[in-house]
């Protein structure tokens, strides 16, 4: 004890010796929830995956029901927020519109992160002819705005779910193969990599049993950020007529079918607008707590 007590080098590596592990499936979740803005943003993300799930008992009304002698009612008891220029109540349409949001935001973002790690994956531990071929071909598709990009394909797949899928997912892909092409080259050369490979393991094993999990903690990150443009694009294009085919409900096409009516009732437009602003701000809260807490330079830091 008198040797502990002369020595502080001793006494703190007793002391580190005694500390509890730290349970980081706990210090995930402090940190992803340790600012009050992103749990407003779960919940409203919580909110809308239970309003599309349960969409059928939760609405008031069929989506697509017509009543043509109460054609756009001001907000009352039975509509609460009112009817469109066809008597179909505004509520259960936006309630059933979150199955559209969540479809493409989700649906495109994870196919086209799979399809982007994959080619980034190939073009980062890759050289030559290949990686420059690759590259090259992610740039030209980076020189357009996503949103243009993806008014090109649904233009000429002419709209519908699936149309708007793929020019959402093929706008959204040149920043997956960028994201991942440069983890991949900031990791292909350290040791543990360098080891692998002098033991006579294949390229396919190298890239996806060590430089992909190495790679899922910004990707995660991209993907939750990313879901609130993939609506936001979808928003637009069905907004332009391009996106989601009528009659089924999705929020850019409501936003448009309402604008002409602002002044007589403004929450035609108002409502589902107020929809999609919100969902997308929540899903880039929840994405930047996301970041915080899988950044390794926070662990222990709450």
């Amino acid at each position: 004890m008198t040797e502990l007590k002369s020595d502080p080098a001793a006494v703190f590596a007793v002391e580190d010796d005694l500390l509890p592990p730290v349970n980081e499936t706990r210090r995930f979740f402090r940190v992803l929830f340790s600012r009050k803005i992103v749990v407003f943003g779960a919940a409203i993300i919580f909110i809308t995956i239970v309003c599309a799930l349960f969409a059928n008992g939760i609405a008031p009304f069929e989506p697509n029901k017509q009543d043509l002698k109460n054609v756009l009612a001001a907000p009352d008891f039975t509509h609460w927020l009112g009817t469109d220029a066809i008597g179909r109540d505004l509520l259960s349409r936006i309630i059933h519109g979150t199955r559209v949001a969540l479809l493409i935001g989700v649906g495109t973002v994870v196919i086209s992160a799979i399809l982007g790690s994959v080619i980034g994956l190939v073009a980062g531990y890759a050289s030559g002819f290949l990686q420059a071929i690759i590259m090259r071909a992610t740039d030209a598709l980076m020189a357009l705005p996503p949103i243009m990009l993806a008014l090109l394909i649904s233009a000429i797949l002419g709209g519908g779910v699936r149309g708007v899928m793929i020019a959402v997912a093929v706008s959204l892909l040149p920043g997956y193969i960028r994201l991942i092409a440069g983890q991949v080259l900031s990791l292909k050369e350290n040791d543990y990599i360098m080891a692998e490979r002098s033991m006579g393991a294949s390229r396919t094993r190298i890239m996806f049993r060590h430089l992909l999990p190495n790679c899922m903690s910004p990707l995660i990150v991209q993907m939750t950020m990313m879901m609130g443009l993939a609506i936001l694009t979808e928003a637009s294009l069905s907004f332009l007529s391009l996106g989601i085919i009528p009659p089924t409900p999705a929020w850019g096409a409501m936003v448009y079918d309402g604008y002409r009516f602002l002044l007589r009732n403004p929450l035609l437009s108002i409502a589902p607008g107020l929809s999609i602003m919100l969902l997308v701000f929540a899903f880039n809260m929840v994405g930047d707590g996301l970041r915080d807490a899988l950044d390794p330079r926070l662990r222990g830091a709450l």
